[in-house]
């Protein structure tokens, strides 16, 4: 039996050494050599300690022998940050547990033996780290990529486990000695600690979430920006030219006058006011970024001969800041264009926008005809094209940055973004 147990400890030390090293990403192939030494370097420890003390002292003193050292390792040789280290240890210390467990479950069919428990521990050590490393180790690797956070929150729960083992079952008894109030202790701890863990990582996907939506929201604040200067670049070119052009003008009226033609004088006044009427951005309301923004789409639209009707009688925009406004106007408009655009009959293209206030707060109202029937997946609509579908999330996300509410929706014909914040 001495044989056995001794034989048994050997495998958990490689099978707890090489599941530690491949989650913090030490691969037993290129590794090869530090992996024999630091099996014989803690296997000559744990011998030592078990014919000093026998199996008891080994087992107490575990975590000094084997667990410290093998985190000193990882954070000081191997550089490792200390929640990988901590979480590669602790994650190896939970998969020794279904290993115990298939022993003392085949053992049940002789008795509970020991030395049957011990055989099938032994044999199954291999083909369950081949496993383990496989298919599990993959995704703990990843974490390295993850903030101290999110690590933070995969640490927790082995340590917590780690802890309670090692309190009830190793320097205690209490687990087989406690009675009820243990075993409901137990059940409290794993319920308080999942709930925990639920919260904490609800939080912080939340939070990631934020960020990503945040940089996605950066991107389409940068076209947009890029769109307005462009816009700006072109007026400002149109004007330079208006005035170039201004003595020529002058000179062909005063032709006109001087021959008594008024006819000719008053059709190139109105030719002239027509371009300088197609050049300038419509004053829609007296928020600035507002007219550029609704004047730049209006434009796009009447490139793709799409009819536009836009109305705006709210005049306080302070609640907002421009990214927001930018983001609102510019993805409702662009969405409505591309949906408009696909209709084969130009006369059938139609944008409405509406712009107005209601008990203080902002209401926008942007609807579009369109080719196809939109899908919509959890009040969004959404789009299968790559790299689309960000908008309806960036709208989404201001106006409840914003405490507003939101819908999209589909009606007789017209699909519509409707929104007060």
């Amino acid at each position: 039996m001495n044989h056995l147990i001794i034989i048994n400890f050997a495998f958990v030390l490689f099978f707890g050494v090489a599941l530690s090293l491949s989650f913090a990403d030490i691969g037993i192939k290129k590794n090869s050599r530090q992996y024999v030494v630091i099996f014989g370097f803690l296997g000559i420890i744990q011998l030592l300690a078990y014919y000093t003390g026998g199996d008891q002292l080994l087992f107490k003193s575990y975590p000094f022998l084997t667990h410290i050292p093998l985190f000193l390792l990882l954070k000081y040789f191997y550089k490792k940050n200390s929640y990988i280290a901590g979480i590669s240890i602790l994650s190896a210390y939970l998969f020794c547990t279904p290993r115990k467990w298939i022993g003392t479950a085949a053992s049940f069919f002789w008795g509970y033996d020991m030395g049957v428990s011990l055989i099938v521990q032994i044999f199954i050590t291999i083909p369950l780290l081949v496993l383990i490393i496989r298919y599990f180790s993959p995704y703990v690797v990843r974490l390295r990529f993850e903030s101290n956070q999110i690590l933070r929150l995969f640490i927790s729960v082995p340590l917590v486990y780690y802890i309670l083992e090692y309190t009830l079952t190793v320097y205690t008894d209490l687990l087989y000695q406690g009675g009820a109030a243990i075993v409901e202790f137990l059940d409290a701890a794993v319920v308080i600690v999942y709930f925990i863990f639920s919260i904490i990582y609800l939080k912080t996907l939340y939070e990631k979430k934020e960020i990503e939506l945040e940089q996605v929201l950066f991107k389409v604040l940068a076209a947009q920006s890029q769109t307005e200067i462009e816009t700006l670049r072109k007026s400002q070119e149109q004007s330079v030219i208006y005035r170039h052009d201004l003595r020529h003008h002058l000179n062909y009226l005063h032709g006109c006058i001087a021959e008594n033609n008024l006819k000719g004088a008053l059709a190139y006044i109105t030719e002239v006011s027509k371009e300088i009427d197609n050049a300038r951005i419509t004053r829609y309301s007296e928020n600035e970024p507002v007219n550029l923004i609704l004047s730049s789409y209006a434009a796009k639209a009447a490139e793709k001969k799409i009819h536009t009707e836009i109305h705006v009688s709210a005049g306080d925009f302070s609640r907002f800041t421009i990214p927001d406004l930018c983001i609102l106007l510019s993805n409702g408009l662009e969405n409505a264009i591309q949906a408009s655009e696909q209709i084969a009959d130009s006369n059938k293209r139609y944008i409405k926008l509406r712009l107005y206030s209601k008990n203080t707060k902002l209401c926008i109202d942007i609807r579009n005809s369109y080719q196809t029937e939109p899908v919509f997946h959890q009040g969004l609509p959404v789009s299968k094209e790559q790299g689309h579908g960000f908008g309806t999330k960036s709208m989404a996300y201001i106006v409840e940055k914003h405490v507003g509410v939101f819908q999209f929706a589909v009606k007789d014909g017209w699909f519509i973004f409707q929104a007060t914040a």
